[in-house]
């Protein structure tokens, strides 16, 4: 009988326990999904004087030579400076993104249509630092953003900016066609997520 009630009393405190440790949990989890539900996409915020890039078919061109693109050259190739800017005193993670424009030229395949992306004094980022720069369809689709996908995620300290240069441009093995006029164009954004 005592053999019993030991078992019985030491079954009890095992089930308070994982009560209490239950409670802990979803407490926790609890607390975790107001902190994501204050995230607001406008937390983090997109800083240029354009967001749009139009590639026209004049030039395809190789890596290397894409790499190297410095200024905006009338549509032959894509190049743009910009900022993402935390809002909030707090960390924000970000993402990168560019959207698809669709226009009345016929549109440059996007499988050839390949970027560079590097911070302000042309280092590269992650995601960028192979031997083959990515393409549009070599980016993942942003499920709640229609036609937009993601090239780069990150994170800002309270009140922090970084600064960003993305170059684009029609990877060298696509063939041009001038006798058509063809086009990529896509907008590039910033958000908090």
């Amino acid at each position: 009988m005592k053999k019993n009630y030991r078992y019985a009393i030491f079954l009890f405190i095992i089930i308070i326990v994982l009560f209490f440790c239950s409670i802990g949990i979803v407490t926790l989890f609890q607390d975790k999904k107001i902190e994501i539900e204050k995230v607001d996409e406008t937390d983090v915020a997109f800083v240029s004087d354009a967001n749009s890039i139009v590639i026209n078919n004049i030039i395809s061109v190789s890596d290397e030579f894409g790499k190297s693109i410095h200024e905006s050259t009338d549509g032959d190739f894509g190049y743009l400076e910009f900022e993402v800017v935390n809002n909030t005193n707090e960390i924000r993670n970000y993402q990168i993104y560019i959207t698809r424009l669709y226009s009345n030229y016929k549109e440059i395949n996007p499988n050839y249509i390949s970027f560079y992306l590097t911070d302000e004094n042309n280092n590269v980022l992650k995601g960028f630092d192979t031997n083959k720069c990515p393409s549009y369809d070599d980016f993942k689709f942003i499920e709640d953003k229609a036609d937009s996908k993601y090239i780069y995620k990150g994170s800002l300290k309270g009140n922090e900016r970084k600064k960003f240069i993305v170059r684009a441009w029609i990877a060298e093995n696509y063939v041009v066609d001038h006798s058509i006029e063809e086009q990529f164009a896509f907008n590039i954004g910033a958000r908090a997520y």
